[in-house]
């Protein structure tokens, strides 16, 4: 039990024990409310295994580019996908944390977690979904709190360690509004070149 409560203390916890002849002891755990419990979406990339906060999750999209759907397009190199008419910058987790080569987007089955970030909405390309799961958020240790991607770590039900991702870190790190930006401007002059070319079809 000393082991316990000086584990629980080095958190900012505490343990507190009454015990009573003949009756039997109680034990009270107090653990501060910065180890949160919070839903998450439990995705795979690469080897590793992630976990996005739900209250960043817009929806999840499927997107086969051998199908006759909407599609994952490229502007000025970097990949978008046309969610309801707008134009949804995408970012690889793979790529953002080098874990796997670049995807070319000519073939495959993808799936994009809609994520939303203080500086707008965006698609990330995940390899798996796996499951829906409440975390119980950990910090993490003072060398890797330098990683904008990162808001913390968690343990698995079946032991595993999974890295919190951090939306907004993700967002800055892949330059998301710089990406809006010339996406939204490439698609408004392939817009208006399309108008010109419909316009001189009809003289």
């Amino acid at each position: 039990m000393d082991v316990v409560r000086t584990n629980i203390e080095r958190i900012g916890g505490t343990v507190d024990l009454a015990s009573l002849a003949g009756q039997g002891t109680t034990i009270k755990i107090k653990i501060p409310l910065t180890l949160a419990i919070v839903p998450a979406l439990i995705v795979k990339c690469g080897s590793g295994t992630f976990a996005i906060p739900q209250v960043k999750l817009v929806e999840l999209v499927r997107v086969d580019q051998s199908g006759s759907g909407q599609k994952v397009e490229l502007l000025h190199g970097a990949p978008v996908f046309r969610l309801r008419g707008n134009v949804l910058p995408l970012v690889e987790l793979n790529s953002v944390l080098n874990l796997g080569m670049r995807k070319n987007y000519k073939e495959g089955v993808y799936n994009i977690a809609v994520l939303n970030a203080e500086q707008g909405s965006f698609g990330l390309i995940i390899d798996e979904i796996q499951d829906t799961a409440d975390i119980v958020v950990k910090p993490l240790n003072r060398l890797l709190k330098s990683l904008l991607v990162y808001s913390g770590a968690t343990v698995l039900g079946d032991g595993n360690i999974a890295l919190i991702l951090d939306v907004t870190g993700l967002a800055k790190v892949a330059k998301i509004n710089q990406e809006r930006s010339n996406a939204e401007k490439e698609d408004h002059q392939l817009s208006e070149l399309k108008k010109k070319y419909s316009e001189s079809q009809d003289y």
